[in-house]
């Protein structure tokens, strides 16, 4: 399913508004200073379609942070209680790199051998309005990961618009989910024409031509070291000197989904949650013993590229767990431990 649709610029308020009346709308908001970042808003004056992308990815909707699992009491023995957030939920103008990631997502936690409940539960209700990109952001290496500035049919949006740059968008509709979007505003969409779609065409070539020599990634060359274990121990140990454990490479990453369980009880009631955790954490793999697999930091930054590239990942995942976001190198404290820089490091056998 596919189909393309033309939009007025000066009425995407009015869709947005419609959309709100059956579901949570999460768009881009600019914060004080110049941050963006997707929040839950209350009307479409608060979105601002002007921006590179946010900050932190939108994972926290589908993923949050902390995320309660279910709630128990001691009635002589125990009543379980199973927390489920299946609220109807658009996220609204998300760039395609974060669109792939969730994609990815649903390839993962979404898994029919064996289903996250929870994320299945809440990806449901969930629809994706895509907005293509026109510019490259800093750090951005999308084009790498083939996850943008556009997206293909297919690639995961509901609807992905495209500023033509007169006055309307392109919306390109391709699920059934993305036709209950125009339906809830039909009347403000009109079909595309055959020059819509070349200009469509033409401004995705620009789009790719725009990208920057660097940061780059050239995923086969190391993916296929990092995967046949060739790169030299002391390369990691290298790279890892300057890493401080923040974790910030992962918790700002769009398809880092490592979680920690925790219990809080009160009167004999009890919570049990999932909360965000990180490879790059000596606790995430110590065992109760006290035994560590991973006890340096050299093998936690490893375990992570490792998971990102490897063959055997995208192998069993179905695509690669990096969408080229960049977010890991403009986070990274150290000395630009994004996986651009590690993966060139990796390629090049050297550090510098």
């Amino acid at each position: 399913m596919s189909r393309a649709l033309k939009l007025q610029k000066s009425r995407w308020p009015e869709w947005v508004a419609a959309l709100q009346r059956t579901a949570a709308v999460i768009a881009p908001v600019r914060l004080h200073g110049e941050d963006v970042a997707f929040e839950r808003i209350t009307s479409p004056s608060e979105i601002t379609l002007d921006f590179d992308n946010t900050a932190d990815p939108p994972k926290r909707f589908l993923f949050p942070q902390v995320e309660p699992l279910l709630r128990y009491r001691r009635n002589g023995g125990y009543a379980v209680e199973p927390v489920y957030d299946e609220e109807p939920r658009v996220f609204f103008a998300i760039r395609c790199c974060d669109v792939s990631a969730v994609r990815f997502f649903d390839f993962t936690l979404g898994a029919q051998d064996l289903p996250d409940s929870y994320y299945t539960a809440r990806r449901a209700g969930t629809a994706l309005i895509a907005l293509a990109c026109h510019e490259p952001c800093q750090s951005c290496f999308c084009v790498c990961a083939d996850t943008g500035p556009f997206l293909p049919p297919g690639g995961g949006y509901d609807i992905q618009l495209t500023d033509l740059g007169g006055e309307h968008y392109l919306a390109e509709v391709d699920t059934d989910k993305g036709e209950a979007l125009v339906a809830a505003a039909a009347e403000l969409f009109a079909p595309a024409s055959d020059d819509d779609l070349a200009q469509r065409r033409a401004l995705e070539e620009a789009s790719e031509k725009r990208f920057p020599s660097e940061p780059r990634l050239y995923f086969a060359a190391s993916s296929r070291k990092v995967s046949l274990d060739t790169a030299e121990a002391e390369l990691w140990q290298r790279m890892a000197r300057w890493c401080v454990a923040c974790g910030g490479c992962t918790h700002i990453c769009p398809t880092c989904y490592c979680f920690n369980v925790t219990d809080a009880q009160r009167n004999g009631d009890g919570l049990r949650s999932r909360r965000w955790d990180s490879c790059q954490y000596a606790g995430l793999t110590r065992e109760a013993s006290g035994h560590n697999p991973r006890p340096e930091q050299s093998d936690r930054v490893k375990r992570r590229v490792f998971h990102k590239i490897s063959y055997q990942y995208v192998a069993r995942d179905g695509m690669q767990g990096c969408v080229g976001c960049g977010r890991c190198t403009r986070i990274c404290p150290g000395l630009r431990l994004g996986l651009p820089e590690v993966g060139e490091a990796i390629r090049r056998a050297e550090w510098k």
